[in-house]
């Protein structure tokens, strides 16, 4: 019994990182059964945009005509969809396929579970149910030809027993703050970890308040150390060889794409406190450090080990799982 090409939609609003969480579950899944992934890309409008997102009356009317006609047969064996905008498609994607769709949904949608095939949100979301797959932080896979690809345009070089220290900078958002004065501090440490002959690579996100920016190129700069921010500036991007090469990680505490992307890798994570926070990423930060991945950092790196997180491998197993289940996915896509 085989199962496959497998027809994948990723459905969002086409912001980097949602999209991305979809795309890793699509990832993790072609390690198991070919897969045809498509990206869909979602904008609705005003006035159903105001509204809760299963009380919208007609859902397609809320689209441009260009998205709408993207939501046509032949539908998708798996239909993921994650943020808020993606919910009321979501909703009725089961009933535009016939049933035949298996509908995932990612992170808290806030509705009961039982409304989707699955939902996976993360764990200090504290979301149950019969169909919840719980992650530790956001769902993050990168494929082997994706590692192999990066680290041939971006090797490290390195002697086999060098630490490679990789530092990830977030930025500031509606509950932490990246300050100047942050930065200067975090920059101090640096300079003492850059003189124990460690490789020291940094790379700072879209979220990096632009003067915090400027601090660590011009640290990177003096310093002979790599740094990366834009492509603009510091040309292609090697976040992905940097992750795949490095031996830990230093990171700020305000992203939890940042902390699952090390964590895939099994690096020891060493969280960097910012300004402001919440309950919510208490609870993260939490999970991280029983899962034996995470440390607050102390001004002092430490070393340690364990099994790389790869939970988007869990989604991924029990979508197989339920399609192995329905007859109507073996031996092929939906006609």
């Amino acid at each position: 019994m085989t199962i496959g090409p497998l027809r994948v939609w990723c459905v969002s609003d086409g912001r980097a990182g949602i999209e991305r969480q979809t795309v890793a579950i699509a990832n993790a899944l072609s390690e198991l059964v070919p897969v045809e992934t498509k990206l869909i890309r979602l904008t609705p409008r005003a006035p159903q945009l105001w509204l809760p997102p299963d009380l919208w009356p007609a859902p397609l009317a809320a689209l441009p005509p260009d998205q709408r006609r993207q939501l046509v047969p032949p539908w998708p064996d798996v239909w993921i969809g994650n943020g808020r905008r993606a919910i009321p498609y979501s909703l009725h994607a089961k009933a535009w396929s016939g049933g035949k769709s298996l509908v995932v949904q990612l992170q808290n949608p806030r509705l009961s579970p039982a409304r989707f095939d699955l939902v996976v949100p993360p764990k200090h979301d504290g979301v149950t149910g019969e169909n919840v797959i719980e992650t530790l932080g956001a769902p993050v896979w990168f494929t082997r030809a994706q590692i192999e690809a990066a680290r041939a345009q971006f090797p490290v070089e390195r002697l086999d027993t060098d630490p490679v220290i990789l530092v990830i900078l977030g930025g500031s958002s509606k509950r932490h703050q990246f300050t100047r004065a942050r930065g200067l501090a975090i920059i101090d440490d640096l300079k003492a970890i850059a003189t124990l002959g460690m490789t020291v690579l940094i790379t700072a996100s879209r979220r990096t308040p632009p003067e915090v920016v400027e601090l660590f190129r011009a640290f990177s700069i003096h310093n002979e150390i790599r740094f990366f921010a834009t492509e603009a500036k510091d040309g292609p991007n090697p976040y992905l060889a940097w992750l795949s090469q490095a031996t830990s990680a230093i990171v700020t505490e305000d992203s939890t794409n940042m902390m699952t992307d090390a964590a895939f890798f099994g690096l020891p994570i060493h969280l960097l406190k910012l300004q402001g926070g919440d309950a919510r990423f208490d609870r993260l930060h939490a999970g991280f450090i029983e899962a034996g991945a995470a440390r607050w950092y102390g001004g002092r790196l430490e070393n340690w080990t364990y099994a790389p997180i790869r939970d988007a491998m869990d989604v991924a197993t029990a979508i197989l799982t339920r399609l192995t289940n329905a007859t109507a996915y073996i031996d092929g896509p939906m006609n």
